[in-house]
C-alpha cells in the first residue's frame, strides 16, 4: 500500500472523506495469486519488518519480540491463544502478534473533531482496518441520535448516565455485563462483584462472544466444549488432522508445531477447500540454518479439499 493510502486510512485525507476500502463503493476489488513459496520464512520476517516501520515503533516492536511468549518476565501475545513452548523457544512469535502489540503501541489519537466529521452511519461502512488506524479515543463520548454522531461527556456525567439508566431497569437480568479477556483478574473480580450486588449474574465475557458455537459443536460432538488435547500430544502424535482453519493465516505459530510433527514421522491431513501454503511446507523464522539456506520442512502429507455446497472432494499428496 502506498504512503498516501495510508494517510487516507489514518484520517489525514480530506474531512468527510470515507477512506479508500473502507466500504460499498471504494472500487477496490479482492485479489488472489497462487502462492508456490513455503510459508513463513524470510517473507514473513519482511513483513515483520515493515509492520514496525509502518507503526513507527521499531524499538519497542523489536524489544517486545524479545519477551513475547516468554514464561519468565514474558507477557502472552495478544493474537493468539497458541500454547507457550515449554523448553524456552526463543522468538516464538509471528506476524500477526507483531502487529497485535504494535496496535497497542500506536500514538494515534481519536478525538472530537474526528465525529465531528463522521456520522455513526458512515463508520459502520469502513473496514475493521480502517478503524482501527484511526487510533485510541481521548475522552468519553456518548451516542447523540440526532446528529448520528459520537458526542463528548465528561466522565462524571457518564457515571449519571450509567447510573440512571441501570435504575430505570425494571428487572436487574434485562442488564448485560460484557468484559474482555484482557481485562486483569483483579479488576474483573470487581466488576462481576458490582454485577451481583446490582442484581444480576448476566456477565458474558469474550469466551461467550469467540467460542460459544465452537464450544457447542465440540460439547455435541466430543462431549466437551474444550480442546482435551495440549501441545506435548503433538509431539507424540502419529496422525494430525488439520480441518477447517488457515493455519498460516489464523494460527501462523501452529507451522513450528507441524514442522516438528512431520520431523517426527507424523502422517498431517489437512482438510481445506482451500490449499493453502501453510499445508504444504514452511521455513520456520526462528530456526536460522533453515533460514539461512532457505531450506523448507514440510508440514504436511495429504490435502483433501471438499467441494463446497458439492458432494465430491479431491485430494493431493
Amino acid at each position: 500500500m502506498a504512503g498516501n493510502d495510508f494517510d487516507e486510512i489514518r484520517g489525514r485525507g480530506a474531512p468527510g472523506a470515507t477512506p479508500p476500502g473502507c466500504g460499498p463503493g471504494s472500487g477496490r476489488r479482492p485479489q488472489q495469486k497462487d502462492d508456490r513459496h513455503p510459508s513463513a520464512g524470510w517473507g514473513a520476517a519482511m513483513s515483520v519488518g515493515k509492520v514496525l516501520l509502518h507503526s513507527g515503533q521499531v524499538m519497542s516492536g523489536s524489544k517486545s519480540m524479545l519477551t513475547m511468549n516468554h514464561e519468565n518476565g514474558g507477557f502472552d501475545c495478544p493474537g493468539c491463544a497458541w500454547p507457550d513452548d515449554r523448553s524456552g523457544l526463543h522468538l516464538d512469535l509471528c506476524e500477526n502478534g507483531i502487529k497485535h502489540v504494535t496496535w497497542e503501541m500506536t500514538k494515534d489519537r481519536v478525538d472530537r473533531a474526528f465525529f465531528e466529521q463522521h456520522t455513526v452511519t458512515e463508520l459502520s461502512g469502513w473496514s475493521d482496518y480502517a478503524l482501527e488506524k484511526q487510533g485510541r479515543l481521548t475522552e468519553p463520548m456518548v451516542y447523540d441520535a440526532e446528529t448520528d454522531k459520537y458526542v463528548p461527556i465528561s466522565w462524571s456525567d457518564a457515571f449519571v448516565l450509567v447510573g440512571d439508566t441501570l435504575r430505570a431497569l425494571p428487572d436487574p437480568n434485562m442488564a448485560s455485563f460484557y468484559t474482555s479477556g484482557r481485562l486483569s483478574n483483579e479488576a474483573t473480580f470487581l466488576y462481576q462483584l458490582w454485577a451481583r450486588e446490582y442484581g444480576t449474574n448476566n456477565l458474558p465475557d469474550c469466551s461467550n462472544m469467540c467460542h460459544e458455537a465452537s464450544g457447542r459443536a465440540l460439547q455435541a460432538a466430543l462431549g466437551t466444549g474444550k480442546g482435551t488435547a495440549d501441545i506435548d500430544d503433538w509431539d507424540a502424535a502419529e496422525l494430525i488432522i488439520v480441518m477447517g482453519v488457515n493455519a498460516a493465516s489464523n494460527a501462523p505459530r501452529m507451522l513450528t508445531a507441524l514442522a516438528e510433527a512431520h520431523r517426527s514421522g507424523a502422517q498431517i491431513v489437512h482438510v481445506n477447500p482451500l490449499k493453502e501454503a501453510a499445508s504444504r511446507r514452511t521455513i520456520v523464522p526462528h530456526e536460522f540454518g533453515s533460514m539461512a539456506a532457505f531450506h523448507p520442512t514440510p508440514t504436511g502429507t495429504l490435502d483433501i479439499q471438499p467441494r463446497i455446497g458439492g458432494d465430491w472432494h479431491s485430494y493431493a499428496a
